[in-house]
């Protein structure tokens, strides 16, 4: 074999492998065995994940990493390409919102959702996706079916429907592993790799 052939040949093998990892960016994450016992999820205000998320708005298809620390005073969202490199970020905190991009570019909104809509063309209520995410309900939201443990496996919340695929184990106050969140056009699946409270 001639030695171009060769690394012709290894580089579509590793452009394979690199497109078959992003097919698999936003799949059933694993279940662990080490998960901490969790607090009720109704007292649950604070929380760090790691995730991948596949973002799908009418034919477009975008699939990120989302590193995500909310708090009820402040949330940083980071938004990475599904290699780890930085995006942007999504700030929230008394001042307003902030988006910042890998260059350094800033843009400023009121709030969170404003910005985000923004920025991307997808518009997601960060304070009930903040809930979403811990499987709780809003006040606008209801719980339409439960698992045998009580968790939520879907629920309503105006326009949206959210579905729990996925918790990270078998405890009743497991926090979910693989949501889905659709309102018309737009579907995100989100993979949540690692929980921190």
């Amino acid at each position: 074999m001639h030695p171009s052939t060769f690394v012709s040949w290894r580089a579509r093998l590793l452009l394979v492998g690199a497109a078959l990892l992003m097919c698999a960016c936003a799949g059933t994450p694993q279940k662990k065995t080490d998960i901490p016992p969790r607090p009720a999820r109704e007292t649950i205000n604070a929380f760090q994940f790691d995730a991948r998320a596949a973002i799908r708005y009418g034919q477009r298809a975008e699939n990120v990493r989302i590193m995500w620390q909310h708090a009820p005073e402040a949330d940083a969202i980071g938004f990475a390409n599904p290699l780890g490199s930085v995006l942007a970020e999504l700030q929230r905190d008394a001042q307003g919102a902030r988006w910042i991009t890998d260059s350094g570019e800033r843009y400023d909104a009121r709030t969170p959702d404003v910005l985000i809509a923004r920025m991307t063309e997808v518009p997601v209520p960060i304070a009930s996706l903040a809930l979403w995410v811990v499987g709780r309900a809003g006040p606008s939201a209801q719980v339409l079916n439960r698992d045998p443990q009580g968790r939520p496996l879907s629920l309503q919340d105006k326009e949206w429907t959210i579905s729990y695929l996925g918790y990270e184990s078998e405890q009743p106050n497991a926090l979910p592993s693989l949501i889905e969140a659709e309102n018309g056009p737009l579907r995100i699946r989100l993979a949540i790799e690692e929980w921190l409270l």
